[in-house]
């Protein structure tokens, strides 16, 4: 089959859970044969309107509002704006597929693509409740809705998307940057966490249950994109915790984790530790699991599904202090076991979470959408 143009549409790219999917999916579209265009909003005044990436992929940066980092909620009052440029945008030359990544990006698709035959693909995104109708909307509006767990659909089937327009597509995980090599030292065993800090992505829980976990470390990193004024807040929040409980000799906060040093932490780490109250891509999880990382996670999203217990890693409930401080306990003291979940979460990665076979199962659903729209 002849490759496609795809238009990749996301509020947000870098790398926050959704921006590591879209830009990763871009290039491994480009890898397979295909076009990919992804179309975000410019968040620096210094970042070019369009550029081709040495990956293949183009980006376009629409300019919505100030040329700066804005919340999602800021960025949902550009919904049309954004609208009006993809519909002048695709009018001379559309794509064959708009596959669009979080609701604002989803709504502001539909409504581009009202006067143009342009099938929607839509992943779903954990919306804010207020969001929820307008989530439901694009769902049922776009050609075929992708699950990235099976904790999604049951939530999509909930607010009355047909199961039939549903497909699991997980988020895939880039392996260029896997050496193989580990910096592990030695003494405290070394527990990770990755992720934005925001309140309910449970870094507190981490944090309190290391109370009960001795001869073990902890370090939490939010990667330098994801910073803003409410980061700030809640790491401090986290680093008077960590002192209010006596451990906070052993709690460090990263509030700017660059790329590097991203990779760095992966490499150095004995542990990864992720308790969220919701994760719907599991991308930090699956990417410790590709070092060879043993995971804590909540049961929660795509980690219930990324995490087999026992297997490459422990499942706990979300906001159990008890129980994930028993879990760690027990890890800690079984490096057997620790690198046992290791070997059998790596081989997990590479056999369902790589780029090749996650591109194909998306391409799959985009000539679905096609048939569907013809």
């Amino acid at each position: 089959m002849t490759g496609m143009r795809i238009a990749l549409v996301s509020s947000r790219t870098g790398r926050t859970a959704r921006g590591t999917a879209v830009t990763g999916l871009a290039r491994a579209l480009v890898g397979s044969g295909h076009d990919a265009v992804v179309y975000t909003r410019k968040d620096a005044a210094h970042l070019a309107e369009r550029e081709r990436t040495e990956d293949g992929y183009e980006v376009v940066r629409v300019a919505l509002g100030q040329a700066r980092p804005m919340s999602e909620d800021a960025a949902w009052s550009y919904t049309n704006e954004l609208a009006r440029f993809l519909d002048r945008d695709w009018h001379e030359s559309p794509p064959d597929i708009a596959h669009t990544h979080g609701t604002m990006a989803g709504l502001a698709a539909l409504l581009a693509t009202r006067e143009q035959k342009v099938p929607v693909v839509h992943t779903h995104d954990e919306p804010d409740p207020e969001r929820e109708r307008v989530e439901r909307l694009v769902c049922r509006h776009a050609g075929r809705v992708v699950a990235t767990s099976n904790d999604q659909v049951t939530g999509l089937c909930r607010i009355g998307v047909p199961r039939s327009r549903i497909t699991v597509v997980p988020a895939g995980v880039d392996d260029r940057e896997i050496t193989g090599t580990t910096e592990r030292r030695p003494g405290l065993v070394s527990l990770l966490g990755i992720g934005e800090l925001r309140s309910g992505h449970g870094f507190d829980t981490v944090v309190a249950a290391m109370a009960d976990v001795r001869d073990a470390r902890l370090v939490i990193a939010a990667p330098v994109e994801t910073l803003d004024r409410k980061t700030s807040q809640e790491a401090n929040r986290l680093r008077q915790l960590a002192v209010q409980l006596g451990v906070g000799d052993r709690v460090s906060v990263v509030g700017a984790a660059t790329r590097a040093d991203v990779i760095g932490l992966l490499r150095s780490a004995d542990l990864m530790v992720t308790t969220p109250r919701q994760d719907p891509a599991g991308v930090f999880a699956l990417e410790a699991m590709a070092h060879g990382l043993p995971v804590v996670a909540s049961a929660v999203g795509a980690l219930a599904d990324a995490v087999v217990d026992g297997v490459t890693g422990r499942l706990v409930p979300p906001g159990d202090v008890p129980a994930l401080a028993l879990t760690l306990r027990e890890l800690v003291a079984n490096s057997t076991r620790r690198e046992a979940f290791g070997i059998a979460g790596a081989d997990r990665v590479r056999a369902r979470y790589g780029w090749t076979r996650v591109v194909n199962d998306t391409v799959l659903v985009y000539r679905r959408a096609q048939f569907v729209h013809a």
